[in-house]
């Protein structure tokens, strides 16, 4: 687009269709003490770029929300812990109607330090945007309120009665949140170290489990790669049986909880079907209608990650949310969570796919994305 005025930003926006369209826009300004100025240096896609202006259309909007980039100036709250040229990823709301100017899609954008993640310096930008956070952001929010699920990385949730780990079941297994929810789930920590005297005082590492074990589903060419990701036990997302083989052969009918990262009817369909009749919980990514729902007792909840910012959200129907503060704190928490599993080198972000030609890389994945041309795959386009 050419050379423009430091005070100006190249990006893309929502046109009057709803598709992207490159626009110049006022660089963003730091208005609260936690804010950072963010130079952007490469995002990824999700379904919600495309989604979004679709069901909510906010023409002129900057859209996107994961991203990398490099602090440029931080608030007085912020200073300390994200100094100038400190490399982060996280995410933002992106064609949002409350905040048309919040997108990640542009060379600068401005968010909330709270929800940052520090990027390894071994890490490549792409990887930084892959990570981003709203998949991190989607699980968090799905295990505390949809599934109310009590065991976190740092802290495990305990062993049921025989010694085994609860199973939390993933539709979706080779989705972007499939893999980063069967990481989470399945993660091992390594609390301490014990001193023994009776084997020349040398270190014992005590590990514990989550509590979790992922039962995901996927195709039968994703399979190896899910489990690479943590899941216990892959079923075929295409087989007529899926939800009765992980309730009775996977389960044995104990399943009480439920992520659905495609949210269709047949995906609907299969989390009811391996559910077990006693206190189910459902987290669908997307709105799913009263007609989907083949049993009135399982609990139904979506997660919208845009929430974890605290403001109101201002769409329409069932995807509104009001404001609240709790969330922040929630996905500050979480934050600390994945900044200390990044740091100890034990979550990894997606598989990618770089697409090159800069805003035009994101207008083709964009279409990509929405013709159904991506698998396993997580597209992300360097600025």
């Amino acid at each position: 687009m050419g050379s423009i005025a430091q005070n100006s930003i190249n990006c893309l926006v929502q046109s009057t269709s709803g598709q992207a369209e490159e626009a110049i826009r006022s660089r963003p300004e730091i208005k609260a003490p936690h804010d950072v100025l963010i130079r952007v240096s490469a995002v990824a896609l999700n379904p919600t770029d495309f989604k979004s202006p679709a069901s909510n259309p906010t023409p002129g909007a900057i859209m996107g929300c994961d991203f990398v980039g490099s602090v440029v100036l931080a608030g007085d709250a912020a200073g300390k812990n994200f100094q100038p040229a400190t490399r982060v990823c996280g995410f933002v709301h992106g064609s949002n109607p409350g905040n048309p100017d919040k997108g990640s899609f542009a060379e600068y954008l401005v968010t909330d330090s709270r929800l940052l993640v520090r990027v390894p310096e071994n890490w490549s930008d792409i990887e930084g945007a892959a990570l981003g956070g709203v998949g991190w952001g989607t699980v968090a929010l799905a295990m505390e309120t949809s599934l109310q699920l009590p065991g976190r990385p740092s802290k495990p949730a305990p062993p049921r009665d025989d010694g085994s780990r609860s199973p939390v079941m993933v539709y979706g297994g080779a989705t972007a949140t499939g893999t980063m929810a069967c990481q989470i789930l399945s993660m091992q920590v390594y609390p301490r170290c014990k001193t023994s005297f009776h084997m020349h005082r040398s270190l014992v590492l005590t590990i514990h489990s989550s509590g979790y074990e992922p039962i995901a589903t996927a195709s039968s060419t994703s399979s190896t790669m899910v489990q690479g990701y943590g899941a216990a036990a892959v079923v075929p997302y295409s087989s007529p049986t899926c939800g009765e083989t992980i309730r009775d052969q996977h389960t044995s009918g104990s399943l009480r909880n439920a992520l659905d990262c495609i949210s269709t009817p047949e995906s609907v369909n299969c989390c009811f079907t391996a559910l077990g009749r006693i206190g189910a919980r459902y987290a669908g990514l997307d709105f799913i209608p009263d007609e989907w729902r083949t049993r009135k007792a399982v609990k139904v909840h979506m997660p919208l990650t845009y929430a974890l910012h605290g403001h109101e959200i201002l769409f329409e129907g069932p995807y509104h949310r009001d404001a609240d503060p709790s969330m922040l704190e929630l996905g500050s928490r979480w934050r600390d969570e994945v900044q200390a599993l990044v740091d100890s080198g034990r979550l990894r972000p997606h598989p990618t796919r770089e697409l090159q030609g800069k805003w035009r890389g994101i207008i083709n994945g964009l279409k990509m994305m929405k013709a159904g041309e991506v698998r396993g795959q997580k597209l992300v386009v360097a600025l």
